[in-house]
C-alpha cells in the first residue's frame, strides 16, 4: 500500500492485536481499516500511544492541495473529516472501504515537550479534536455521528494514558 499523502510505501504491522499501516520514516501518517474499529473500541484508551512516536522525516508534510487516493481501494478519493494547519492534523476516510487516514503530526510533536508542558498540551489537543471538531460532526446526521464515535475511539486509542478526554 502507498501513503495517500507522500506516496511512500506503508509499513503494515500489528500492535495490541490491531493491524495498522504506518508511513514510517516519511510523513508519519496512519491507515486504519474498518475491520480494526471494533478491536480498538474494546482496548484501553492510550494503549496505542507509541504509534505517535513512529519515526518521521523532518519537513515532510503533505497538506492536501490535491485529493488523496485511498491506499486500500487505490481508486477512491478520501473524504476529509477535518483538517487543521495550526494543529498539524488531518483525518480522512474512504467512502468505499470506510478506512481512516490519520495524520496527527502535531500531536506527535507535543511528545518532545517537557512532561509538565506536554500533559497540558496533549490534553488541550485532544479536547479540541474530540470535543470540538468531532462533536460538530455528530450534529450533521446519523451516519456522521457514527463516524464521529469511531474517530473518537481511534483518537482515545492513540492518546497517551491518563491524558485522554472522557
Amino acid at each position: 500500500m502507498k501513503c495517500p499523502a507522500c506516496h511512500s510505501e506503508l509499513d503494515v504491522s500489528s500492535f495490541a492485536g490491531i493491524k495498522i499501516a504506518a508511513c514510517r520514516k516519511e510523513c508519519g501518517g496512519l491507515w486504519i481499516d474498518r475491520f480494526q474499529f471494533k478491536k480498538i473500541q474494546a482496548l484501553k484508551p492510550g494503549i496505542g500511544k507509541s504509534l505517535l512516536m513512529i519515526e518521521r522525516s523532518e519537513g515532510i508534510k503533505i497538506y492536501r492541495g490535491a485529493e488523496h487516493i485511498c491506499p486500500s481501494c487505490e481508486n477512491t478519493l478520501l473524504h476529509r473529516h477535518f483538517f487543521s494547519a495550526d494543529q498539524d492534523t488531518e483525518i480522512n476516510q474512504c467512502s468505499k472501504c470506510r478506512g481512516f487516514w490519520i495524520d496527527l503530526a502535531g500531536l506527535a510533536k507535543l511528545q518532545s515537550l517537557p512532561t509538565n508542558q506536554r500533559e497540558r498540551a496533549v490534553t488541550k489537543y485532544f479536547t479540541n479534536i474530540i470535543e470540538k471538531k468531532i462533536s460538530n460532526m455528530r450534529l450533521l446526521h446519523d451516519d456522521m455521528a457514527q463516524q464521529a464515535k469511531v474517530l473518537a475511539a481511534i483518537l482515545r486509542f492513540l492518546c497517551p494514558e491518563g491524558e485522554e478526554t472522557k
